[in-house]
């Protein structure tokens, strides 16, 4: 009870870095009150009101972040139906995302649309464990496999984090935070023109003594302190009418101490990441036509300095060349055409070497045949240099029925999605292991109910994703070395079902309310065993309230599920219940100041077992807006 009453009183020319600064989109199809649609890129890889969008898709933006204090791209993460977090202790520790019960591997994650999934990475995904949200503007996130207009690894869904745009107006936020064991963060972005070129530039700094990664409540005493360091930049400029060029780049630098499986251990790791691309834009014949053609490229380095066995150091890199062009002869249908080529090469200090292409080939049909109807088709042809050609399908639809800002919506999707082995399950350690790509379909349906004039929005949807070759990993006790030897293998078929429930409403009457409930059925078919580290259920709840004075007051509660922590299911690794409080006050219309208290009621819990997580932790900032 006392949980319920504190929470009730407390681009690519598609994705946003390549896509165009429209945030919003009024239809204009209501005669008495106008819809307002927020614009999104991630789904359809161009610029689309989020209710002609047939997928689940969930849009965090700059205010929701700051309302709930997060610091981290898994605070945010962890918010959203569907989904669900595991790190492997504090910050900079491996973090994985399930979407949908996918392995993080599943989902390809982008930033300002272009792909951070790391080649040297076990297979292949994107280590959450040191991201920070700082420098970030909003977060897409789309949920199903979204092969065809994606490729690989879109099998449980797409993560794109979007950095500010400049507009006429330059506009600068700079915050600054200090909190429990020594935790200091400060970051600053600005946005805006000098003369024809958009500028957009941004930093984050995050460091502190952080806790053991090893469980402290099993009696780990040496905390793993961790430093951060990122920074981001975007140029923009319109060389003719219709015609524009824009680049940028990321690079994220992170240093932190980790332990072994069951006990303290001085170990070091470091992680950095550094992203660019740069994009030729074309936009004509009274914007029915908008092509682009750009290049990105995203590098890796890891290194994991065992205290007793020395360090482990892999590097990874990827280059795409990218094609695309969109064109709407009516304006009831449009056509998307794209090619792609990729190269990926890994390497690691013990003589693994190798690398892989991929050339891709997809088109996507949108037909508007009656007012508020919206349908999606599309194809996708791949040609992986070392597992040969692959065709994924694709269909969506969403439907507004009848008029007015509390219409419903309905939606439904089918899509299929494949994944070729990682370089570095096919060449860890220097030895060549036969695979075969993990391939999945999908399919979901549900629907959208407006409420609160327009404010509020109610979500629920069902899906279900089957999944062949999923590739897994064991080990066996070699007496000549006295090591345990592992290796990768296909344990063949898994699937995935479940229910998501979302409501969010939005500045009504001061009101923020946000609610995220997931109830996933992830197993292994042959098995019958459960996929580890999935909860079966997840409870996400956050209610703010506003006042004219410049108050603000909130809580939140997370209740997560039980779950197994290996594939036999042998070991369970229990539930949690959270709780959070914070609060905000504007000193000026530019200043505030702000505090928070995580897991106020001091939950001693693990979500991966023997690891730790944190306990009663407090913290204070001041964030300054121009």
């Amino acid at each position: 009870m006392k949980y319920l009453f504190l929470i009730g009183t407390a681009l690519a020319a598609s994705t946003p870095a390549m896509a165009q600064d429209a945030p919003y989109a009024d239809e204009g199809v209501m005669p008495t009150a106008t819809r307002i649609e927020p614009l999104v890129v991630t789904a359809n890889r161009t610029p689309t009101p989020i209710t002609q969008v047939g997928q689940s898709i969930t849009v965090v933006t700059r205010d929701e972040i700051e309302r709930t204090q997060a610091t981290t791209a898994t605070d945010v993460l962890a918010r959203i139906p569907g989904i669900s977090v595991v790190q492997a202790g504090g910050f900079g520790q491996p973090s994985s995302v399930f979407v949908r019960g996918a392995e993080n591997a599943q989902s390809l994650v982008l930033i300002d649309g272009v792909r951070i999934n790391d080649p040297g990475d076990v297979g292949g995904g994107f280590d959450f464990g040191a991201l920070t949200i700082g420098q970030f503007d909003r977060v897409e996130e789309v949920r199903g496999s979204s092969g065809v207009l994606w490729g690989s690894r879109a099998i449980g869904g797409v993560i794109n984090f979007i950095t500010e745009r400049p507009t006429e107006q330059w506009t600068a936020r700079a915050q600054a935070e200090y909190g429990w064991r020594d935790r200091k963060q400060a970051s600053v972005s600005a946005a805006g023109l000098i003369g024809p070129v958009g500028l957009t530039l941004g930093g984050n700094w995050l460091k502190g003594d952080g806790f053991s990664a090893f469980d402290e409540r099993r009696g780990a005493t040496e905390k793993d302190g961790f430093e951060s360091k990122s920074a981001n930049a975007r140029a923009e400029v319109e060389l003719a009418e219709g015609l524009s060029v824009d680049a940028g780049g990321f690079y994220t630098k992170a240093d932190y101490d980790y332990d072994n499986t069951g006990a303290d251990a001085l170990n070091l790791g470091r992680k950095r990441d550094t992203l660019g691309y740069a994009n030729v834009r074309y936009t004509g014949l009274d914007d029915r036509l908008s092509a682009r053609v750009g290049y990105g490229i995203n590098d890796t380095r890891r290194v994991s300095d065992d205290a007793e066995y020395g360090p482990y150091i892999t590097n990874g890199r990827t280059e795409r060349f990218e094609g695309q062009v969109s064109f709407a002869p009516v304006e009831m249908a449009s056509v998307q055409l794209g090619a792609e080529t990729e190269k990926q090469k890994f390497d690691d200090n013990y003589g693994s070497r190798d690398s892989t292409s991929l050339d891709s080939y997809y088109g996507n049909l949108t037909l508007r045949p009656l007012t508020g109807l919206t349908l999606n088709g599309g194809v996708r042809y791949d040609d992986h240099e070392d597992f040969g050609h692959k065709t994924t399908l694709a269909a969506n639809g969403a439907w507004v029925i009848g008029e007015g800002i509390d219409a419903p919506v309905l939606r439904a999707s089918y899509g299929e999605g494949f994944k070729a082995p990682s370089l570095y399950q096919l060449y860890q350690t220097g030895t060549y292991y036969a695979l075969k790509s993990e391939t999945s379909k999908s399919w979901d349906a549900g629907i959208e109910q407006p409420f609160a004039a327009g404010t509020g929005r109610f979500t629920l949807t069902y899906f279900d994703r089957k999944t062949k070759n999923l590739i897994d990993y064991t080990s066996t006790y070699d007496p000549e070395s006295g090591f345990f030897l592992g290796y990768y293998y296909n344990v063949g078929r898994a699937r995935a079902k479940g229910v998501e429930l979302g409501m969010q409403v939005a500045n009504w009457e001061g009101f923020d309310l946000n609610l995220a409930a997931t109830y996933l059925d992830a197993t292994n078919e042959l098995t019958g065993a459960r996929l580890a580290r999935r909860p079966r259920t997840n409870f996400y709840a956050s209610l703010d309230k506003a006042w004219e004075v410049g108050l603000k007051l909130g809580a939140d509660l997370r209740v997560g599920g039980g779950r197994y922590d290996n594939a036999t299911n042998t070991q369970y690794v229990g539930g949690n219940v959270v709780v959070g409080l914070r609060g905000a006050f504007a000193v000026t219309p530019n200043v505030e100041v702000y505090g928070r208290v995580e897991n106020l009621f001091d939950e001693h819990y693990e979500v991966v077992r023997t690891y730790g997580t944190a306990g009663r932790s407090a913290y204070a900032g001041v964030r300054v807006k121009m």
